[in-house]
């Protein structure tokens, strides 16, 4: 693992077919980092595509202790597209989803659009209301009618996940 971040391409390479052979949850937290700090090259793609189809049980929590932490800032909206790619629901963390789509990037949006679309149940009703919270206010605050066309397709998801309740 500790050759994910060399600056030797080969040892990076030779990590990344050792983490594809016999990586486990151990491997999801290092080569996340690795993806973070490296600059956008074909390496770093792979990287990317591991961390999409990984299914490992814990990976998820890992996806999302990595947005509570504020760590990964700079890769929120790649991380929100693992976790769909990877095929986890993250409908219990809807607020801090929301909260990511609506201070972050246009991508990260559509990442959290694609997320919140979905859920089908969700368990914790004050995370669905912080979260319905969070778009609400984003609507109220915009004037980028872009943005808005954003955000109203994931407020009626989140309407009807509240009324699924």
């Amino acid at each position: 693992m500790k050759d994910l971040n060399s600056k030797d391409d080969k040892k990076v390479v030779a990590e990344l077919d050792r983490a594809e052979q016999k990586g486990d949850i151990n491997w999801v937290l290092p080569l996340l980092q690795a993806f973070r700090d490296r600059k956008e090259d074909e390496i770093r793609e792979r990287m990317g595509d591991m961390l999409a189809t990984v299914k490992l049980s814990g990976a998820e929590q890992i996806y999302i202790e990595a947005l509570e932490s504020g760590d990964c800032e700079n890769i929120e909206a790649d991380i929100l597209g693992f976790i769909w790619s990877a095929g986890f629901d993250p409908a219990n963390k809807l607020d801090l989803i929301t909260r990511i789509a609506t201070k972050g990037d246009f991508r990260a949006a559509l990442e959290a659009l694609t997320i919140i679309e979905q859920c089908e149940i969700i368990e914790e009703e004050h995370v669905l209301l912080e979260a319905i919270l969070n778009i609400r206010s984003a609507i109220d605050t915009c004037e980028d009618e872009s943005w808005k066309a954003i955000y109203e397709p994931m407020l009626a998801a989140l309407i009807k996940l509240e009324r699924a309740q």
